[in-house]
């Protein structure tokens, strides 16, 4: 999810934390603290859009292996993926076109992108040694970029909800780990000797980064990520001297990712499926609360219809499944036209949250920030 607030062209969920053009707002200076509401419940923000579903998950995971039951945890993994990564793309499709305004508001990327993207996968399979790979390449370089947004967005939430929302300086340094994970998971995901996500992340690696990095050389890839974390430190320590400290939910949304990027270079199977189970979790977690906030359903029978139509229209669309029908050793081009799919949705996934989130909507700002 990436909320673009007005003013900015390009910021994240909540870019909702607005961004001032670099002056930070009156409220940041005032001197007595106010505590951040969280948006769920701060158990459950812990779970959903902090560590803790990342670290739970993992540690069953890790504990059916140790156990020597890698069929349990292979279906641990399929089950969480079938349950909510495809759902995470139906949230986004249900609110782009289950509403006239948003259709109105936003015709592009709604009525004529899903074409000219059609157009290129199809183009991609048409020549998948020529476009097909830096088709291929603009949604594996996109999709970590796309997590960072999400992420950081979901950071810039609690100081907002704190009264003392980030100015354009904090944002950048809040945000140094975040995209610095995802440029590091690039080298990781790159040069490691592991089967890729998917077919598009195969052919993109096999094509551009032919060879695989050493050990040593991905754990030097952890420096710069180490490196920039004084940017967090700086935005505490100013943020603690003018007296609104940095809210405990941000370093739990940071960790989160930081976690998937630097434990996935090492483990590939982790980045392969696990990160998106839990990106989708996050996605999930805020899509559900806004429906439950910005929109004018009420209760429990509304809300029941909403999860049915993401479930339902999210085994649809879940654009993993497709890898199932390109069995091993299967020909090259069943994997291309895989990839070419694959690609083409998350394209349109990652276009469309850039413009149907953002905070100069007055319902999402009010449901975001109310």
């Amino acid at each position: 999810m990436r909320v673009v607030s007005a003013g900015t062209s390009d910021a994240s969920p909540a870019d909702v934390a607005a961004t001032t053009h670099g002056a930070a707002p009156p409220d940041v200076a005032a001197t007595t603290p106010h505590a951040a509401p969280p948006l769920l419940g701060t158990a459950w923000d812990f779970l959903f859009l902090g560590p803790g579903a990342t670290l739970g998950v993992s540690a069953v995971y890790m504990g059916l292996l140790a156990l020597g039951l890698p069929g349990s945890a292979a279906l641990l993994a399929t089950v969480l993926s079938l349950a909510v990564l495809g759902p995470h793309y139906a949230a986004t499709y249900r609110r782009a076109y289950s509403s006239v305004d948003i259709l109105r508001a936003h015709p592009v990327v709604t009525l004529v992108v899903p074409f000219a993207l059609v157009a290129g996968a199809a183009a991609a399979v048409a020549s998948p040694r020529g476009f097909g790979p830096f088709y291929f390449l603009a949604y594996v370089a996109w999709s970590g970029y796309h997590y960072s947004g999400q992420s950081l967005g979901i950071a810039m939430l609690y100081p907002l909800r704190q009264k003392a929302r980030l100015d354009a300086r904090e944002k950048r340094l809040l945000g140094l780990p975040i995209y610095t994970s995802w440029l590091v998971s690039l080298v990781g995901l790159m040069g490691a000797s592991a089967s890729a996500r998917n077919p598009a992340y195969e052919l993109v690696r096999t094509t551009f980064v032919p060879v695989s990095l050493p050990t040593w050389a991905l754990a030097l890839a952890l420096l710069p990520l180490a490196a920039s974390f004084a940017g967090v430190a700086v935005v505490a320590r100013g943020r603690r001297l003018r007296g609104q400290p940095l809210p405990r939910a941000v370093y739990g949304v940071i960790l989160a990712q930081v976690i998937w990027f630097a434990w996935g270079m090492f483990y590939p199977f982790f980045n392969v499926v696990l990160v998106p189970v839990f990106h989708s979790l996050q996605y999930l977690a805020l899509t559900g609360w806004h429906y439950t906030k910005g929109e004018r359903a009420r209760g429990l029978a509304a809300f029941g219809g909403y999860v049915v139509t993401v479930l339902a229209l999210g085994l649809v669309i879940n654009p993993g499944l497709l890898a199932i029908f390109v069995p091993p050793g299967g020909s090259a081009r069943s994997g291309v036209v895989a990839a070419a799919v694959i690609s083409a949705i998350n394209l349109h996934h990652f276009l469309m949250d850039g413009r149907i989130w953002r905070t100069r909507e007055r319902r999402v700002a009010q449901a975001f920030t109310g």
